[in-house]
């Protein structure tokens, strides 16, 4: 195979990948409290090419015609929109809600809240939404939240949000649902002093529209060249081989 050809083959395989992040991001564009991904491109360092002869273990192997490819999550704030229910939650500024899984402590921007038969206040699918002082139990009565996340019932305080902080945004991993998972080596920080909460109002997903999808169709017509370079850099191989046979 040519040097032409692996450079095509490379950029193609980079523009798939990048296409893939794209395209889930445009799925999202709906989904409450949803973070976008950003592509990365970079060259690691003191670190000897790979070629493509190498086997391929996962998108951070690298050859000497592209570099590794990785995606970080976009955590700028998205758009506020009010929708009157009393159980739903807007983060403004930066900090997650913290959520009691069977997996341990996951983290989310969703604040779309609802109660469970036991008048715990839960996740849409069923998991505590947890406060400084463990879960929040609901009794019958009208619900408040301040925005401090202080949660009061007939002007009672039964509760008050945990509001989870992580300076390092790249600590944290996607685990579907619109959670969050922290690594092992993530640092949390103190309560963020600027952030406010607004009940009745739902962050909506933070992904452009426009702006994907014409990401989309450039990264589309990006690959379709290179499919077009590969095509002709195998069409001139084939032929050189056939005016050799001929000749020999």
């Amino acid at each position: 195979m040519s040097g032409g050809m692996y450079l095509a083959a490379a950029g193609a395989l980079v523009q798939q990948l990048r296409l893939e992040v794209l395209s889930n991001n445009v799925a999202n564009i709906n989904t409450i409290g949803y973070k976008g991904d950003k592509s990365i491109f970079q060259i690691p360092e003191e670190t000897e090419p790979l070629l493509f002869e190498t086997p391929i273990e996962g998108i951070e192997t690298w050859s000497p015609y592209a570099p590794p490819f990785s995606t970080i999550i976009d955590f700028s704030q998205g758009a506020i929109r009010q929708t009157g229910n009393r159980l739903d939650v807007a983060i403004n500024g930066s900090g997650l809600f913290s959520v009691q899984t069977p997996d341990g402590v996951q983290y989310t921007r969703q604040g779309s809240f609802t109660l469970d038969a036991e008048g715990v206040l839960v996740t849409q699918d069923g998991y505590p939404v947890l406060g400084e002082g463990g879960e929040i139990n609901l009794e019958e009565g009208t619900v408040e939240i301040d925005g401090e996340g202080g949660v009061y019932v007939d002007g009672d305080e039964v509760g008050r949000l945990q509001i989870a902080d992580f300076p390092n945004g790249e600590a944290l991993k996607k685990v579907g649902n619109g959670r969050f998972v922290a690594s092992e080596t993530a640092v949390r920080g103190e309560r963020p002093e600027n952030t406010t909460l607004s009940q009745g109002y739902l962050e909506t997903s933070n992904v452009n529209p426009v702006q994907a999808m014409t990401e989309m169709i450039e990264t589309s017509r990006a690959f379709e060249a290179y499919q077009k370079v590969i095509q002709s850099s195998d069409e001139a191989t084939s032929k050189s081989i056939n005016e050799v046979g001929r000749t020999i």
